[in-house]
């Protein structure tokens, strides 16, 4: 009987997982820290979908969230200027959330 290999030794002998793994990481830190930059309204009602580039991209729950997040993007910029993992950003499109 063979016995069972952990996720642990498969994420490290697959480069491209373990690649995968870290930019989900990535992703999940910077939601994090944008997070915290958005007013409490939104903070359960945008999160953070991809960064390419020099552009953020957020998806909100729904149009109306959407255009309240609008207002915030100027200020958004500002402290992502400030912070050095996300000083590249120039940048912040805002997507509607579409149901599945």
């Amino acid at each position: 009987m063979k016995h069972p290999i952990r996720i642990g030794a498969i994420v490290s002998e697959t480069p491209a997982l373990n690649q995968l793994i870290q930019r989900a990481r990535e992703l999940q830190e910077i939601d994090r820290t944008v997070g915290e930059w958005l007013p409490e309204l939104l903070r359960d009602r945008v999160k953070v979908a991809v960064t390419r580039g020099d552009t953020l991209v957020l998806i909100a729950e729904s149009a109306v969230w959407a255009t309240r997040l609008r207002y915030e993007i100027p200020e958004l910029l500002e402290q992502a200027r400030a912070t050095p993992a996300l000083a590249h950003i120039e940048r912040i499109q805002v997507r509607v959330d579409t149901p599945a």
